[in-house]
């Protein structure tokens, strides 16, 4: 069973032992190059969060106990000029394939929407078609680009909530 739920500052080692267990070609996948360490700083931009700018939500295994494990992380940072926000994910290589990707894109998505924003952007490698399948099962309104071997994505939420937010800004 998968537990989903905001990041917290104590989530630093959870976060550390996630981002180690990562195969380079899901390192590759989330950072675009391969990260041979992750510092302490670097670590703190997942764990020292402004919410109102942006989200870290966690995919957990045996949640509140001493084996509980981070399996799976998606993020949104806040463009307050369009009104939409960056998101990226990352899934540990043996929990892949079972649905915790989406599970993350649907409540990132709600929370997204519950904050008024109109939709996501995202950069996404050519050959991730993991995440291009993901996105293109979301129903959102896609426009993509290929470039350099990416994808820059913009994903539109359709619904009321997207008319309301784009009315307010009129």
């Amino acid at each position: 069973e998968i537990f989903l739920r905001p990041v917290r500052i104590s989530d630093e080692p959870l976060l550390k032992d996630f981002f180690y267990s990562l195969s380079d070609e899901s390192l590759q996948r989330r950072f675009m190059s391969v990260l041979k360490s992750i510092p302490h700083e670097r670590l703190q931009n997942f764990v020292v969060i402004d919410f109102s700018k942006e989200m870290v939500i966690l995919a957990l295994i045996n949640p509140e106990d001493e084996r509980e494990q981070v399996v799976g992380l998606g993020q949104f940072s806040i463009n307050d000029v369009t009104h939409t926000a960056d998101v990226a994910f990352a899934v540990r290589d043996d929990f892949q394939g079972q649905g915790i990707g989406m599970e993350l894109l649907k409540y990132l998505t709600l929370l997204a929407k519950r904050r008024g924003l109109l939709g996501f952007t995202a950069d996404v490698l050519a050959d991730n078609w993991r995440m291009l399948h993901l996105f293109g099962k979301m129903g959102f309104d896609v426009q993509k680009r290929l470039e350099a071997g990416a994808y820059e994505f913009k994903m539109m939420f359709k619904g009321e909530n997207s008319s309301r937010a784009q009315n307010r800004d009129e």
